[in-house]
């Protein structure tokens, strides 16, 4: 039997920062390398390339920004209409809502406002526009309702029937949850 095929063949790569080895490491995005060093080291270099878009179909439209076709692309956000001249050219469509987005100061840092945000799986939630200097986020698009509890006035909602919706305060001390009857106001607490 040919011994070379049992024999260490293995190519050390070494750490640009420290010249410390790089391990193979598993994390929630896949496989990476990682600098043995850690945590006196922080280099990490990616085996793949998350900005990688599986195409899905060829459509029958143009870029404007650079006359290619349009795709519609899978990516790691859901799915979205790009440029077949990616990486040359940045164009994602993106629809234009026609009303104004309501604003909301963010409970946190009170400087910032909650924005919606799209996540991995394509479900929208509500974050600070801050981030990642605040790092705020909310489940659902918060209401302009008076919590009794603490006076603050955004909550989310949390239940809705036929007679009553359940809100819960955003306030991240008090976090109070309250009903509010349907027919006696959006502003009155039961």
């Amino acid at each position: 039997m040919n011994k070379q095929l049992f024999s260490h063949t293995k190519n050390q790569e070494h750490c640009p920062k420290c010249g410390g080895e790089l391990l193979m490491k598993q994390g929630k995005k896949g496989l990476f390398l990682g600098c043995a060093n850690y945590p006196h080291c922080d280099y990490l270099k990616p085996l793949q390339s998350h900005s990688e878009h599986k195409i899905i179909k060829e459509l029958n439209e143009h870029c404007p920004d650079c006359g290619h076709q349009l795709q519609l692309k899978q990516g790691s956000y859901g799915m979205f209409i790009g440029c077949s001249n990616y990486p040359d050219c940045h164009f994602i469509f993106q629809e234009e809502n026609e009303e104004k987005e309501q604003e909301f100061p963010c409970p946190e840092c009170r400087t910032g406002k909650l924005v919606a945000r799209r996540g991995r799986t394509g479900k929208t939630f509500y974050g600070c526009n801050r981030y990642p200097k605040c790092k705020c986020t909310l489940p659902t698009q918060p209401e302009w309702i008076d919590c009794p509890e603490c006076k603050g006035k955004l909550a989310i909602l949390k239940k809705s029937t036929k007679n009553h919706r359940t809100w819960q305060c955003i306030n991240k001390n008090c976090r109070h949850i309250f009903d509010i009857a349907i027919n006696e106001g959006n502003n009155d607490s039961k």
